[in-house]
């Protein structure tokens, strides 16, 4: 049933072509026939990045990017804007909810091995996320707690590291500390660059459509395919049923789990805080740039680690399966990498202190070892899988000879 015939369009249609004709080729658009739901985060990706632009929008009609007047007007927002505290928890709890669908949107993409289908497609993404943690940082600073400053005031000085950084910072800053001007740029920036997020997205799904979409197997499917609609299409529908129930639930029941209790708190800047830490969906690389203790080491690390996939095509060029389903060592290379992404989040909010260093320190190690090892594992199980085959049909043709020149000697 689903070996559904992909019909090619007719080679006479020219520029002409009614949009009715473009429309009703993305319904037809060829997909493998065996996408599992990891392959539904990039669409909700899509649903949530829409609805973060639209409540932030609304949200900005009520928010003043200032000093003095932020907390207030945050205040208003959740107090006395109609709604505003809907739309405001909504737009908390879909941050958090975006950053979690990259991950496991990542992780499927390095699981399956979607990096060898198409490099462009990987490294567009690449650049998505390394745009979304700059928006989601942004973001961040804006209500103006506690944590909002003295966050700004830890990321900001990490410019300081590059030649020139610190004539950079005192430029963004708008002086040689972080003030009103610096919280207006701040909210420009965050306001603009979701918008560049959405083009670029939109590039993203059409480099994808070059080559098609990887698939569990990893093995090419191009003969056998069946249309995006209506079997996808009404798979993405029922995971936005299903992301759209779990952000409404979370909005009404739990607006400010991911809140850190000082973000509530007015800025005192002569008392730094304890500890100082990101929200939740950047505690993995916050916890890389303290293990090391030199500033600029540190921060090269966390950089390192952040765009470390990017080295998966590189080193990956010449497999022939895609998915790790053919490889058990890379697998489980995989869970271990996955499992200390959850232990880095975990000490990213603790006190850098004692014994939390060291585990920083080890975490940081076996993070950047598996970005290297599990393309090479993949790859040294592919060398010695296809040799060992080679061997054995050797053997078995060597077996042949034996057999032929035996029954020969045998006749004679």
């Amino acid at each position: 049933l689903l070996s559904v015939s992909f019909v090619e369009a007719s080679a006479d249609d020219g520029p002409g072509k009614s949009v009715s004709n473009y429309y009703y080729e993305a319904l037809k658009y060829p997909c493998p026939p065996n996408l599992s739901v990891w392959w539904n985060m990039g669409s909700m990706l899509f649903l949530i990045l829409g609805a973060q632009i639209l409540t932030g929008v609304m949200l900005t009609m009520n928010y003043t990017a200032d000093e003095q007047l932020a907390v207030v007007s945050v205040d208003y927002i959740m107090r006395d804007a109609n709604y505003g505290w809907i739309i405001r928890s909504l737009h908390m709890g879909g941050a958090s909810m975006f950053f979690a669908l990259i991950y496991m949107h990542i992780a499927r993409g390095v699981y399956f091995g979607a990096y060898l289908k198409n490099t462009h497609v990987w490294y567009s993404g690449l650049t998505l996320y390394l745009l979304s943690m700059g928006v989601g940082f942004l973001g961040y600073v804006l209500p103006w707690g506690v944590m909002s400053y003295w966050g700004l005031t830890v990321i900001t000085n990490m410019m300081t590291v590059i030649p020139g950084g610190a004539r950079a910072l005192d430029w963004f800053q708008g002086g040689f500390v972080i003030s009103t001007v610096t919280l207006k740029r701040v909210f420009v920036l965050h306001f603009l660059l979701p918008f560049v997020i959405l083009g670029l997205s939109l590039a993203h799904v059409l480099l994808l459509h070059v080559n098609g979409s990887s698939n569990p197997l990893g093995l090419d499917e191009t003969n056998f395919s069946v249309p995006f609609h209506p079997y996808y299409s009404i798979k993405d529908l029922a995971g936005f049923a299903l992301l759209l129930a779990g952000l409404v639930g979370m909005t009404f029941t739990f607006a400010s789990l991911t809140a850190d209790p000082l973000q509530w708190q007015p800025i005192n800047k002569m008392k730094t805080p304890a500890v100082i830490k990101p929200e939740w969906y950047f505690l993995y690389a916050y916890a890389i740039l303290r293990s090391i203790p030199h500033k600029a080491g540190g921060v090269f690390t966390m950089f390192a680690a952040i765009a470390g996939i990017a080295v998966f095509p590189m080193i990956s060029s010449n497999e022939n399966f895609q998915s790790m389903k053919a490889c058990p060592p890379a697998r489980l290379m995989f869970v271990i990498w996955v499992a200390n992404f959850m232990f880095l989040t975990v000490i990213g909010a603790q006190e850098p202190t004692g014994g939390w260093v060291l585990a920083g320190q080890f975490g940081t190690i076996l993070h950047l070892s598996a970005l290297v090892m599990i393309p090479m594992i993949k790859a040294e199980w592919e060398f010695h899988l296809f040799k060992t085959a080679q061997l054995d049909e050797e053997e078995s043709v060597v077996n042949d000879v034996k057999r032929f020149l035996s029954l020969r000697l045998l006749s004679n």
